[in-house]
């Protein structure tokens, strides 16, 4: 499953600047309300989410100013073959070193990443595009596959908590797992088994003493 390795926000809402490398485990973002804490989950949403539009304003500038374009870069890591293929991302993919320095390119002892930046201008129309100098120099432009976004799109529980922390279809449990849960075929197999039980038990008389 995919990680963010580096996040960076530019002039979105409350956010002039940020440059954040979250741990390899669990991160925790603490602080009053109205700190920016959901202003770097929307970010991220918005930047790796599986969606082609979306509903900006002037509001989610910084400042309200269109003047400078709104940019999320998400640098992500472990990544599955697909995206780490030489024929489809080639010129995007970077090496990041064990002290989160990018590279141009992956080198022995530092982890294939690809930088897939969302950047949104005054027509308030979202591009988003993976990032790298070397493809800047080459003047070669794309974005990840409509598959590959779905697969590292990330999913916010919030106030959907009851449809992703059960085992339906769609839920972060299911994702989180290849095992696919089959209740009913659970339960039908469960209700054969007991039908079978209950027509092989020998009957059985009690009398008092």
């Amino acid at each position: 499953m995919a990680r963010i390795r580096k996040l960076e926000i530019y002039n979105f809402r409350s956010i002039q600047k940020l440059v954040w490398l979250p741990s390899a485990n669990m991160n925790c973002l603490v602080g009053p309300g109205d700190s920016g804490k959901s202003t770097v989950l929307d970010a991220i949403d918005w930047c790796l989410g599986a969606r082609r539009n979306l509903p900006v304003t002037d509001a989610d500038f910084y400042n309200m100013s269109v003047d400078e374009d709104i940019v999320v870069r998400a640098t992500i890591g472990e990544l599955e073959d697909g995206l780490k293929s030489l024929d489809t991302y080639g010129p995007f993919l970077l090496g990041l070193t064990k002290e989160g320095k990018l590279e141009d390119e992956p080198l022995d002892g530092s982890e294939t990443v690809l930088t897939i930046q969302l950047t949104i201008a005054d027509d308030l129309e979202p591009q988003w595009n993976l990032t790298s100098s070397r493809a800047e120099a080459q003047g070669l432009v794309r974005g990840l596959t409509w598959r590959d976004r779905v697969s590292i799109a990330p999913n916010r529980i919030g106030v959907f908590a009851n449809q992703h922390l059960g085992w339906q279809r769609g839920s972060i449990l299911n994702a989180l797992t290849e095992e696919k849960a089959d209740a009913s075929a659970a339960l039908a197999e469960a209700a054969g088994k007991r039908e079978i039980v209950s027509a092989t038990l020998p009957e059985i008389s009690w009398r008092k003493r």
